[in-house]
């Protein structure tokens, strides 16, 4: 994976699942392993109430991807983004995620789910609303509703005009996903890429 490439996915990796933590640094290697806090119906791990947040009616339950959150977006969407090769699993990060590049182009795809940010207390969207009244997020916006929940634009700060865009989406109301779609000309691709990706995964996680 190129330099740069890295250097973004451990940014993001610091903020999807450090948001706590102050910096870009600090974080544990290894793979998030399914618990019984990945379920939607876990009572313990539920956010709390906050007016910025909006509600998701109808929470999915994602537990069956914790082990491989490749098959999240199905092969068919990849390559319909343009990624025809297989997407890598990271193992560097607390919450589980995959990756895509396009062979000779600069454009990549990384899909994030959340459940580590569940387990630490920080999931889904209210988790990246309490990074950034802390201050460790500095740009997070409401994003276009994607198939009836709520998503936000969000980062350290805001990338798209330079056509990279990560789009979270709240699949609970502790619970998020993620895809980020780097390396574009514009916003206008970058970010409608992220959406199909976002689209494409709760279609994934309905049908499951």
């Amino acid at each position: 994976m190129p330099n740069v490439l890295r250097n973004r996915a451990a940014v993001a990796a610091l903020v999807l699942v450090s948001v706590a933590v102050a910096g870009c640094t600090g974080e544990t290697p290894g793979t998030a392993t399914p618990t019984p806090g990945t379920s939607p119906s876990s009572a313990s791990s539920a956010a709390p109430e906050d007016p910025n947040v909006p509600k998701v009616a109808n929470p999915l339950d994602a537990s069956a991807f914790v082990g491989d959150p490749c098959k999240l977006l199905p092969a068919a969407t990849a390559a319909e983004l343009g990624f025809t090769e297989p997407g890598e699993p990271k193992s560097d990060t607390s919450n589980p995620a995959c990756s895509w590049k396009s062979r000779g182009k600069a454009d990549s795809l990384q899909i994030i789910l959340g459940s580590g940010n569940r387990e630490k207390g920080m999931g889904g969207l209210a988790g990246l609303q309490k990074a950034k009244d802390a201050g460790q997020l500095k740009f997070l916006e409401p994003g276009p509703e994607v198939d009836g929940y709520p998503t936000v634009y969000y980062g350290l700060q805001d990338r798209r005009a330079r056509g990279n865009c990560d789009l979270s989406v709240g699949v609970a109301d502790d619970l998020a996903i993620s895809a980020q779609a780097e390396g574009y000309d514009n916003e206008q691709d970058s970010c409608g890429n992220a959406q199909k990706a976002v689209s494409a995964m709760i279609k994934t996680l309905k049908g499951a």
